[in-house]
């Protein structure tokens, strides 16, 4: 019942938030795919893996999961078409498709997007975005350690970014100072990045050549709550602390038929990718 009443609530600020237009920022000369693993529930040890893209732009990148993508154009299809049959009624019924499933992971990254910022779109029931400046990571190199991945000679490097220390591995081959997820400031691509409890890894899979678009996409998340990185990983924290605290802000109400507050749900297992 509560999955059912999640899903519902999802989908239907997904049709309010259907309207607007893709832009196109960039385009993609360069695509490479992670295996991002993440390891959300800390008793267990147990979490999920997805197949995220980085598509390498001039000036822009993009990280985020194809699949996720692909699902929120049918349902998008799905808003337009149901719009359409209801007419002046506006009553519509949206089924989530069995084709594509939903990706854990719907965190898009838009790196250098505007230029010196990094613009990350989030959802937790509500969509939400927030910009900040992108970070200079405090890379420690190691020139004596190497390891061969997908064929290219890679360095070593270390740094500690919010709260977790990881250890990356570059290809200077590759003179493109960019990685997954908000990884930047080495001499190479990052072709694998994981943190020392390996909680947190990115393992790059495939590197392809090409030109297809880079868009920022605004049928989605047009209608975003823009707050900050703070203010989201609050959101976050709160909602994986008590999920009905949450919906109740979105389906108008917290509080039972009496008035009373809602009781709390069984906490979610958390472990952000951000600890601070």
């Amino acid at each position: 019942m509560k999955k059912t009443l999640i899903l519902s609530i999802t989908l239907i600020l997904f049709a309010v938030q259907m309207m607007g237009q893709k832009a196109r920022i960039d385009t993609a000369t360069l695509r490479c795919k992670y295996t991002f693993t993440h390891i959300t529930n800390l008793t267990k040890n147990t979490g999920y893996s997805e197949l995220m893209t980085l598509d390498i732009g001039k000036n822009i990148c993009k990280f985020y999961s194809e699949n996720q993508e692909l699902y929120d154009s049918i349902m998008k299809e799905q808003v337009l078409t149901a719009m359409e049959k209801a007419g002046a009624s506006r009553k519509i019924t949206l089924v989530s498709p069995s084709s594509v499933s939903q990706s854990r992971e719907k965190t898009v990254v838009f790196f250098n997007y505007p230029i010196g910022k990094i613009t990350v779109s989030e959802r937790i029931i509500e969509f939400y975005e927030y910009t900040e400046n992108i970070e200079s990571i405090n890379w420690q190199f190691f020139p004596d350690e190497a390891k061969e991945i997908l064929g290219y000679n890679c360095k070593k490097a270390t740094c500690t970014f919010r709260g977790r220390d990881y250890e990356a591995w570059y290809a200077p081959d590759i003179p493109i100072n960019r990685g997954p997820y908000k990884f930047s400031g080495l001499p190479g691509l990052i072709l694998r990045v994981s943190d020392s409890q390996e909680q947190v890894q990115f393992v790059c899979e495939s590197i392809e050549k090409l030109s297809v678009p880079i868009t920022i996409d605004n049928e989605i998340y047009g209608d975003a709550v823009k707050i900050s990185r703070r203010e989201y990983l609050k959101i976050e924290r709160d909602f994986y602390g008590n999920p009905m605290s949450v919906m109740g802000q979105f389906s108008g109400t917290g509080t039972d038929a009496s008035g009373n507050p809602l009781p709390p749900v069984r906490n979610l297992p958390y472990n952000p990718i951000e600890l601070e």
